[in-house]
């Protein structure tokens, strides 16, 4: 049960930010326009075959399919992800996007969502190297901030002195004792 309770709140957590406010489409956006950059600086033959690499932190699904749709608006031949069939190899590498929440006032917050790669091209049957460098997108939004049913954290006084740090446990463990005695007495 527990595990379907923080299972469910990890899956919630990455497809809400913390405004309550998707952020997926805005990442899926810049990838495209990303994509659309580096395809243009890559030269590949539209005749042949193109595989698509996409490593690291950020993600990677929504890269590899942003480069997928780009090189299929572009009439390539075909776009594949293993590097056996090719000779043709884009390597993209992102790195985890950047969410910032800014409060503007009560109900307004500012958010910057920022998505950064790396790409470089692989090309022959030697496997030339080409750097295509480092793009990035930021886009900044408004939004009406929207209740997330997150509690606040819990605050721990500091100033408790060490007598109610150690008394707090014995009280504790000191009502389970009584209750399991009465269980046990009234029962019987």
């Amino acid at each position: 049960m527990l595990m379907i309770v923080l299972a469910g709140s990890k899956a919630l957590s990455g497809s809400i930010d913390s405004m309550g406010v998707s952020s997926a489409s805005v990442i899926r956006s810049q990838l495209r326009s990303i994509a659309n950059e580096v395809v243009d600086s890559a030269t590949f033959d539209v005749n042949g075959r193109v595989a698509v690499l996409v490593g690291g932190e950020g993600q990677r699904m929504l890269a590899e399919n942003a480069f997928i749709e780009v090189f299929q608006k572009r009439n390539f031949v075909s776009v594949v992800v293993d590097t056996a069939f090719t000779n043709q190899i884009l390597s993209v590498f992102i790195f985890q996007p950047e969410i910032k929440v800014r409060e503007l006032d009560a109900k307004l917050s500012e958010r910057t969502i920022r998505t950064i790669l790396e790409a470089k091209v692989i090309k022959g049957t030697n496997h030339e190297v080409r750097m295509l460098g480092t793009s990035q997108r930021e886009t900044k939004d408004t939004a009406q901030v929207f209740p997330t049913g997150v509690l606040p954290a819990v605050q721990q006084d500091e100033n408790a002195g060490v007598f109610q740090r150690m008394l707090t446990p014995f009280i504790v463990v000191g009502g389970v004792i009584v209750i399991v005695y009465l269980f046990f007495t009234v029962r019987s």
